[in-house]
């Protein structure tokens, strides 16, 4: 729920109003069934606004559909409380509302898989991995399709809904592709790229409308051109940058220990202070970003993996991790750089003989 789900919850215990029974069967129906029409219609303009695709889009960059894209979420949902508020108004608990939002996500996890065929009658109702297939697309025809979370009937109703063709097999990811394994960058890039356009743009109105129209809107032709059918989309081409064996391995071994500690510095969080938390955290974005840099064959990332090793070791004096942590990451560290360091000076006599 993040940070939604946080003013939610404040909102509620500050502004009580006469609540729902929360023993009543028929409240916790009715709450499911007017959450998933919320939901509906937030993932619906999650899409079709700009400003709220910048927050999504993540979730839709995987060239890939599996299981493991359920898990791509977004870490800047800012105006999904938005679509909570009506719940606190029709005086719905608020541990209601939370399971209710939970069973909904829990559902949705299973229909990301290309294994399931189509199930008949049941995805007449409910969302199925083949209607959710097609809003993973990238294809022309099935881009801004099948919102549904748990019910499909949303997309019949007002209009959104497309089935999946046996003849336009289902190409995956974004229609101008990220093209890169950079978690920060699949964060941030739509909201760049909106701020650049937002101050090149002329006009005040028009500066509005490209924050609330579709992605991709243009002032010159004032419609958005993600689906014009002049765009260039290849439906056949993976981002998959050639790197050695070497760079797999070691960015895999990096990354889990990255997590780890993340893991770590959220467990001890209560007990630092905001200076040395946010250091660590900059840190820790800093990490995520440099294995992306590693994985993509840039020629800083060797130099950037360097200083993070070297920068890891205060950062070990100053968090009480425990001696097992520790010790983990301090011996990755005393073996890492003096690999990395060979592999620099390797690299160095090549460019020269060259």
């Amino acid at each position: 729920l993040g940070f939604s789900g946080t003013i939610y919850e404040i909102i509620v215990a500050r502004y009580q109003l006469a609540q729902l029974p929360d023993q009543a069967l028929w409240v916790w129906i009715s709450c499911f069934l007017l959450y998933d029409f919320a939901y509906y219609w937030k993932h619906r303009l999650g899409h079709e606004v700009a400003l709220f695709w910048g927050s999504h889009v993540a979730h839709h960059q995987s060239e890939d559909f599996n299981l493991s894209t359920a898990l791509r979420q977004t870490s800047i949902d800012f105006y999904g409380f938005l679509f909570y508020l009506p719940f606190f108004f029709l005086g719905f608990p608020a541990e209601i509302l939370f399971t209710v939002v939970s069973l909904n996500l829990i559902y949705q996890f299973w229909v990301h898989t290309e294994h399931v065929p189509k199930l008949g009658p049941f995805e007449w109702v409910f969302v199925s991995p083949s209607n959710h297939r097609v809003h993973h697309g990238r294809n022309k025809i099935y881009v801004d399709k099948n919102y549904g979370g748990v019910f499909i009937l949303w997309d019949r109703i007002f209009g959104s809904f497309q089935e999946e063709l046996a003849e336009e097999p289902v190409a995956f990811g974004l229609r101008k592709p990220l093209n890169s394994w950079n978690p920060v960058w699949a964060n941030v890039h739509v909201y760049w790229r909106l701020i650049l356009d937002f101050y090149a743009m002329p006009g005040a109105l028009n500066k509005l409308k490209l924050l609330v129209k579709r992605p991709g809107w243009r002032a010159d032709t004032q419609q958005s051109h993600c689906k014009l059918e002049g765009m260039p989309v290849d439906l056949t081409q993976k981002f998959d940058p050639e790197i050695s064996r070497f760079s797999q391995v070691y960015t895999a071994i990096q990354f889990t220990l990255t997590v780890a500690l993340s893991l770590a510095v959220l467990l001890s969080a209560g007990s630092l202070n905001y200076l040395l938390l946010s250091t660590v955290v900059t840190y820790l974005f800093f990490s995520f970003f440099v294995h992306g840099s590693f994985l993509e064959g840039r020629e800083f990332a060797l130099t950037l993996e360097i200083v993070r090793l070297v920068f890891l070791l205060p950062f070990l004096l100053l968090l009480d991790l425990g001696p097992v942590m520790t010790a983990l990451l301090i011996g990755n560290s005393a073996l890492a750089l003096p690999l990395l360091l060979i592999a620099g000076s390797k690299r160095t006599q090549s460019l020269a003989l060259n």
